[in-house]
């Protein structure tokens, strides 16, 4: 069912629309979810914080075994996402656009700062996201 969406999002889209598409829905995701689990954040956090806490957050939702933020780099083990993709090249999948979005989302809640990760590594089980 997850593989079916996200094939009709491309079909719909093109290959660049749906990662479009589908970042800015974990960004979205990211901030309503977040909302919902700590209702109005007290204060406002640099980015390096923000993106440091959301990592620990996402880890204990259990979006990942560890995530952790890694000179300039988000590293993340065993995840669920990459678990879900049925082809070959990872990379070219839009759901990890999606759990980069998620991570955008959580750090501009915390920080009222942007922040944009870029895939640099994916395989099963691994995910490495480049930061700026």
């Amino acid at each position: 069912m997850r593989d079916l969406l996200q094939t009709q999002i491309i079909i719909f889209y093109g290959d660049k629309g749906a990662k479009t598409v589908l970042r800015d829905a974990g960004r979205k995701s990211g901030l309503k979810l977040l909302e919902s689990l700590i209702g109005h954040f007290p204060g406002v956090l640099d980015k390096e914080e923000a993106l440091r806490r959301t990592c620990i957050i996402l880890e204990e939702l259990e979006f990942a075994k560890s995530i952790k933020k890694e000179n300039g780099s988000v590293v993340i083990e065993e995840d669920i996402f990459t678990d879900v993709i049925t082809g070959e090249n990872l990379l070219d999948y839009p759901i990890i656009y999606f759990f980069a979005g998620l991570i955008e989302g959580f750090v501009s809640f915390m920080s009222n700062q942007k922040v944009s990760l870029v895939p640099e590594v994916v395989e099963r089980g691994k995910i490495v996201y480049k930061y700026s």
